[in-house]
């Protein structure tokens, strides 16, 4: 039930439940103070006009006792009268003043005083109900219902009593709803937020795993569901920024390797010629040869940094063309077989591709296969290395793939090969083979260019 419905039916219940206890109140006071609280026994009479309708058959009978010269000729009536409410406890009865002319055996309940009265009258007391009525002689008939139980409460304390009685239970009953439902609401508000507090505290101490596990569909749903997708994404934030920070160490670590070995070898060639070391003219030209080799690296070096930030940023400039990128291939590859069968590469290349325009940038679309084709070329193990580029369409995909037959690398160092600066186990302590930036800039070319690339052994 949605916390909505809940505070719907405790508003409604709030303004219903004390209309109606103030409706129960208000008839009990009118009970209590006009002194009627019960009726007739279920065996008895039920309603009070039966008893003034037995009144009534018992004035027809003094009209009739006036006709008559004898008592003995109403006895009759009086004995039919009497038979049909015997099972009532109802009895009829023939005075003279205060003595008991018939039924003879019938003992009678009102006292001589009442009998011997001169006037008529009816008398309702707590157990009976009387009427006496003269017959216009000596005579008088008296009715009486003894099982009319109509109680009269005329103590005004005990009213009183009773009235307070009724408030006080009232305000209770009050209390008690306003309790119950103020209850039905707030567990259904506090136990989610206690919920969320218990999430956000587990957050807050650094359990990015925790999640919260609600299953009712209200309102906090939605807020549950969020939080946990906060919860992810945070999780996620950090491990991005733990793994940057590695990322950050490492490219630290490396810039300042990748700088300290030539600048450390340009320092040494130029003590050299300074203390004299390069005494001939073709010393010294062979020693200034190998620092200009080293200063162009250094800008190498300094030049790829620069290409590399850009793309980490996004900021890379991009000049983008449409082109057929079979036809490219072709031309690219063969400049490329003729540039690399000098230095011991060589290239095969096995284009499957049609007519597929795409749109690229065809500068830095060079500079990846020229950077992969230079990493087999430096971690060759063979005299003579060989590349195979094998290219296909793959729905509106299209794939290049090279393989050579270099030392190949592990299951782990597969993922790191394009991490920033990453050597694997060849060439590490070999800085004349590269700085471990080209797959690294190759990647975030191919990726900037909508693209994907991956490093997996061949089967």
């Amino acid at each position: 039930m949605s916390v909505k419905r809940r505070l719907f039916i405790s508003n409604m219940l709030m303004l219903v439940l004390p209309i109606i206890l103030i409706f129960l109140t208000i008839i009990s006071f009118v009970l209590i103070y006009t002194g009627v609280t019960g009726m007739r026994e279920a065996n008895s009479i039920k309603y009070v006009d039966v008893f003034f309708d037995l009144v009534d058959d018992v004035d027809e009978l003094v009209e009739k006792l006036k006709y008559r010269e004898k008592v003995q000729d109403i006895e009759a009536d009086i004995d039919l009268f009497n038979s049909r409410q015997k099972k009532f406890g109802v009895s009829l009865s023939l005075y003279s003043g205060s003595r008991l002319v018939y039924p003879t055996t019938n003992e009678g309940i009102p006292t001589k005083e009442l009998v011997s009265s001169d006037q008529n009258f009816i008398l309702i007391s707590e157990s009976h109900a009387i009427y006496r009525v003269e017959t216009g002689g000596e005579y008088s008939l008296v009715l009486v219902d003894p099982s009319f139980t109509i109680f009269i409460r005329d103590k005004y304390q005990k009213r009183l009593y009773l009235g307070w009685l009724m408030v006080v239970v009232l305000i209770i009953v009050v209390l008690v709803t306003n309790r119950a439902l103020t209850k039905f609401v707030y567990r259904s508000i506090m136990d989610p937020i206690n919920i969320l507090v218990q999430g956000v505290h587990q957050i807050r101490d650094g359990n990015l795993k925790y999640r919260i596990n609600y299953k009712k569909q209200d309102e906090f749903a939605g807020v549950c569901s969020d939080f946990n997708d906060m919860a992810q994404r945070l999780s996620t934030m950090v491990n991005e920024r733990q793994k940057d920070e590695t990322n950050r160490r490492e490219l630290i670590a490396g810039i300042s390797h990748d700088l300290r070995t030539p600048l450390t070898s340009i320092n040494a060639y130029l003590e050299g010629i300074e203390k004299g070391v390069a005494s001939t003219p073709e010393k010294q030209r062979k020693y200034f040869e190998i620092i200009k080799s080293k200063t162009s690296n250094l800008e190498h070096l300094i030049n790829q940094l620069f290409s590399f930030s850009k793309l980490d940023i996004g900021e890379f400039p991009f000049h983008l063309e449409r082109i057929n990128v079979g036809d490219e291939i072709r031309r690219m590859m063969g400049v490329f077989s003729a540039e690399y069968e000098s230095r011991g590469l060589d290239i095969h290349l096995e284009n499957h591709i049609r007519q597929a325009i795409v749109q690229i940038d065809v500068v830095q679309f060079r500079n990846v296969i020229q950077n992969i084709l230079e990493n087999s070329l430096k971690y060759k193990v063979m005299e003579r290395a060989k590349v195979r580029m094998i290219c296909s369409e793959e729905e509106d995909n299209i794939q290049l793939k090279l393989v050579d037959n270099g030392p190949g690398v592990s299951e782990d160092d597969l993922e790191k090969m394009f991490d920033v600066f990453y050597r694997g186990d060849v060439s590490r302590g070999k800085s004349d083979l590269g700085s471990g930036l080209g797959l690294a800039i190759s990647k975030k070319i191919i990726e900037g260019l909508g693209g994907n690339i991956y490093a997996e052994h061949e089967p």
